[in-house]
């Protein structure tokens, strides 16, 4: 089986290179290698050209684990210095992401292949949007909330394999529903600190004690998620400034860049 036959959800190869060339040009932006979702996504468009065997295996296993085999490090590196070669410019992309990797090229989390997957379709979802909004012109713009403001954006999707939902919102309402979330967690933290002080005040052992208990413990279930969704939003708007600082050093090192000259003489 090949890459492209997992999933009739994916995106075709055309949406793959939209959104190769988006990730390419946020690389260009902070200096440095592509992500580990663009890297994967060349990986993906790469292994659906004519290849190698060998090549093409190499390229699926990174796009399902994100190793990157010693193997797959040296084929890179030949057709990124391959003039004749129809695809170098992407292999070249790649082979520097690969150098960027270091000596950390074993797996990428424990679901790397579909966590990278649930991302391709949320980012197709936006994609689709801004066309919608771009081509549409007649569309009124929604008020906010009682003068001329940003246009909404809200979508869902529901994965029923994964059993997942992508949300897509434009920034001002993400800012708000994050805002409305860290609320609400913080009202539910406040009835967890009173159903235990009244719970501590009731005998060792008695029914209500229980009671309190078991309802303490669900609550601080339903504050955990809550309060994951707004680490998840604060880490995603905080991690371009924080890559972007990372790149630079990564990139000022000379023993980096020296690596980096040596892969792709």
């Amino acid at each position: 089986m090949t890459i492209q036959d997992r999933g009739s959800d994916r995106p075709d190869l055309s949406s793959y290179e939209r959104l190769i060339d988006d990730g390419i040009a946020a690389a260009n932006r902070r200096g440095s290698s592509v992500d580990h979702v663009t890297a994967r996504r060349l990986a993906i468009w790469l292994a659906s050209q004519p290849q190698q065997a060998e090549f093409v295996r190499g390229l699926i296993r990174f796009a399902r684990t994100g190793v990157i085999t010693h193997a797959l490090k040296t084929q890179l590196r030949v057709h990124a210095r391959c003039a004749t070669y129809p695809f170098q410019s992407k292999a070249a992309r790649l082979m520097q992401y690969t150098v960027a990797r270091g000596v950390d090229l074993g797996p990428i989390g424990p679901n790397f292949g579909s966590t990278c997957d649930q991302i391709d379709r949320a980012d197709m979802m936006l994609a689709e949007l801004r066309d919608r909004v771009k081509h549409d012109r007649s569309a009124p713009k929604q008020a906010w909330p009682d003068i001329d403001g940003p246009q909404v954006v809200a979508a869902a999707r529901r994965d029923a394999e994964s059993r997942t939902v992508s949300i897509i919102l434009d920034g001002t309402t993400a800012n708000i529903t994050v805002f409305a979330i860290a609320a609400y967690a913080g009202d539910r933290e406040a009835h967890v600190r009173e159903v235990e002080q009244f719970g501590e005040s009731l005998p060792e052992g008695s029914y209500g004690r229980r009671n309190r208990e078991v309802i303490s413990a669900r609550e601080r279930r339903i504050v955990a998620r809550l309060r994951a969704v707004e680490r998840a939003y604060r880490l995603a708007i905080e991690r371009d400034a924080v890559v972007t600082a990372e790149s630079a050093m990564t990139l000022n090192s000379p023993e980096r860049a020296a690596d980096l000259e040596r892969e792709l003489e």
